[in-house]
């Protein structure tokens, strides 16, 4: 079960209490950059999450009406996860955190000057 931050007050808090878990944020980001997906296919771009977190972090999403799951075979019964209105306003948070990524991930390739007086 997820944890709560119990910061009603602190929009921040309340936002990560919806999507704060671990594989949120990429579930998320499947759905911002694809469309509807379907269970396989948040299986094989997620690779490392175990059956049973992705089904959990489905549910509390859908719980918090982020995602909702729609029929598109009846025989087998088949699921789509589609965002809400409300999961995608959370675009633009995803949007910043890629940025931040990759800004970081850029940061993290410079090479580290040397620090005290340079020497001509």
């Amino acid at each position: 079960m997820a944890r709560s931050y119990r910061q009603k007050h602190c929009p921040v808090a309340r936002t990560l209490d919806m999507i704060g878990e671990r594989w949120t944020m990429l579930i998320l980001r499947d759905l911002l950059l694809h469309g509807p997906r379907r269970y396989q296919d948040f299986q094989e771009s997620l690779a490392g999450v175990a059956p049973n977190t992705l089904s959990a972090r489905l549910k509390a999403m859908e719980g918090h009406g982020l995602i909702e799951r729609k029929l598109y075979s009846e025989h087998p019964p088949r699921l789509e996860y589609h965002l809400t209105e409300k999961g995608d306003s959370l675009g633009p948070g995803d949007a910043l955190a890629a940025r931040l990524g990759t800004a970081q991930q850029l940061r993290a390739a410079r090479p580290t000057r040397p620090s005290g007086p340079c020497r001509g």
